[in-house]
């Protein structure tokens, strides 16, 4: 079952805290919380499961790159067995900058987000996956036109 709710600050979030409650439960029944997942971004994308547990074995490195201007829709052409983690790297940006749902804030420059290795450089949001046999759909918003390079290794099942 998923529960969700949006929740919207001011300001960037620093530390959560998460208590979570069972109530009207008969006596005889048994409530287990057994995974919970906390999502950045607007989107609602469910699992993606980790590469060690789910057997998936790397494959050869992919590379996109070119040009973006504000408005434009992005699509990375992926047809990988498995999920797989993206770098994102934006070059020349100037000004408020968001790929996806990922937000690189005010730039000057260049930027660099990793979901494999769970690094950013600038801003917060949720890092790209290309997702099992499918393509890599992201609309781009930026105040001038910048450059991005993407990079990732597709994965296959054993």
């Amino acid at each position: 079952m998923r529960l969700q709710q949006s929740l919207y600050t001011e300001k960037r979030v620093t530390s959560i805290r998460l208590r979570i409650t069972a109530t009207d439960v008969p006596e005889s029944a048994a409530v287990l919380i057994t995974d919970v997942q906390l999502q950045a971004g607007e989107l609602a994308t469910g699992v993606v499961p980790n590469p060690r547990e789910v057997g998936t074995t790397q494959g050869g490195a992919q590379y996109r790159n070119g040009v973006v201007n504000n408005r434009m829709t992005l699509v990375a052409l992926s047809n990988a067995d498995a999920a797989a983690p993206v770098r994102m790297s934006v070059r020349n940006a100037k000004g408020d900058t968001r790929i996806g749902s990922y937000r690189f804030g005010e730039l000057n420059g260049s930027a660099t987000i990793d979901a494999r290795e769970h690094s950013a450089t600038h801003g917060w949001g949720r890092p790209p996956t290309i997702t099992e046999r499918s393509n890599l759909n992201m609309e781009a918003f930026a105040t001038g036109r910048l450059h991005l390079r993407l990079a990732w290794n597709e994965r296959g099942y054993e």
